[in-house]
């Protein structure tokens, strides 16, 4: 049976009422809209509302919790849209919009929630790009829009993310590239680019001297396109992790110098098609596990 869930935590004055720190309203039938809360309530507030039919945020929130810390807007099969508004949360640090199949967009606006570190917009599969302002979250650590199988590209503008930390665009299957800018973000440690179309990082991915997780995991791409790593150069000197199984590499899909990833701890190689080694593996002293299964030719 379907069931609404809406839950808040915070003290309140007005509107939802009462000194209670964690509230919760559950419904058997589907919410179609918000209750409205006219007061303010008290920091620091989070409001989470799953699996409604409610198609947009009442005005009562942006207008009276521009302190709310946490909004969660997950699976709500009606959602088209965020308003625009939304940029008067100036408290924002996590919003969940994370399987909401009708979601489209994210306004413009959102870059102007500057205190913003966790964006989770996974599972939104009608999502066919990020706004460009996205670079203007400086404060973002961690970016999730996995799942999110219409988007094409990423905007340039991520690589104005310092902060970023985690960054996960794994099955998003139309997703054919990363841009060059992705060099840029000086903090990355965990790059999930698993299961997508992309079979040539940008060269710039070797910058990322922070990276200790890289994927790029598939079940197999096209046949006649082959993946391609860059040259390593010497960058990349974190990098604990990286994953190509599958990912249809042959003899000059992996760089000469892969032995200079000198950090190196698990090499994923299943399901490939390469027949010889770059001669460098041999340096890679760090290396405890290297994984060759299903590769026919080798």
């Amino acid at each position: 049976m379907a069931r609404s869930q809406l839950l808040y935590k915070a003290s309140a004055d007005t509107g939802f009422h009462g000194d209670a720190e964690f509230r919760a309203f559950e419904s058997e039938e589907i919410l179609e809209k918000f209750p409205e809360i006219l007061g303010r309530m008290k920091p620091a507030l989070e409001i989470m509302v799953r699996g409604t039919g409610i198609r947009e945020m009442p005005s009562s929130i942006i207008q009276h919790q521009t302190h709310l810390t946490f909004l969660e807007l997950s699976s709500m099969s009606n959602l088209v849209a965020l308003p625009s508004r939304i940029c008067m949360l100036k408290g924002l640090v996590k919003l969940n919009v994370s399987h909401c199949s009708k979601l489209v967009a994210l306004p413009s606006s959102i870059g102007m929630l500057k205190g913003l570190v966790k964006l989770n917009v996974s599972h939104c599969s009608k999502l066919v790009a990020l706004p460009s302002s996205i670079g203007m979250l400086k404060g973002l650590v961690n970016l999730n829009v996995s799942f999110c199988s219409k988007l094409e590209t990423l905007p340039g503008e991520i690589g104005n993310l310092g902060n970023l930390v985690k960054l996960d665009v794994s099955w998003c299957s139309k997703l054919e590239s990363l841009p060059e800018e992705i060099g840029d973000l000086d903090n990355l440690v965990k790059l999930k680019a698993s299961y997508t179309q992309i079979s040539q990082p940008p060269y710039s991915i070797v910058q990322l001297n922070k990276l200790i997780f890289l994927s790029f995991e598939r079940q197999c791409l096209e046949d006649g396109v082959y993946f391609v790593f860059p040259q390593v150069d010497g960058g990349l000197r974190s990098l604990q992790i990286l994953d190509l199984s599958f990912c249809n590499l042959i003899d000059e899909g992996l760089p000469e110098d892969v032995g200079c990833l000198s950090s190196l701890k698990e090499l994923h190689l299943s399901g490939n098609n390469f027949e010889h080694f770059p001669g460098s593996i041999a340096q890679l002293v760090a290396l405890k596990t290297l994984y060759l299964h299903s590769c026919q030719n080798f």
